[in-house]
């Protein structure tokens, strides 16, 4: 889904977008784009569905299924 392009996330090669924030220890921070509190559960909702979470937020919608949600939250929450 070309996240990298938007963000810096760490270990991943050509992952160095400058437009969302950076994913590093991205399992440690307590809130979800502001709004929500960091757990599985919000993360797949967000993922899924970005401006339901933050109408107007600079995360796109990218149309994620339910499995590819609940795989990239999988791995952002190992980002400690």
């Amino acid at each position: 889904q070309a996240c990298g392009s938007c963000h810096n996330i760490p270990g991943i090669e050509l992952a160095g977008g400058m437009v969302g924030p950076p994913l590093a220890r991205f399992a440690s921070r307590a809130m979800l784009a502001g709004a929500l509190p960091n757990t599985r559960p919000n993360l797949v909702a967000f993922l899924r569905s970005p401006q339901s979470v933050v109408k107007g937020g600079a995360m796109p919608d990218m149309g994620l299924p339910d499995r590819q949600a609940r795989d990239a939250a999988a791995y952002l929450l190992t980002l400690k």
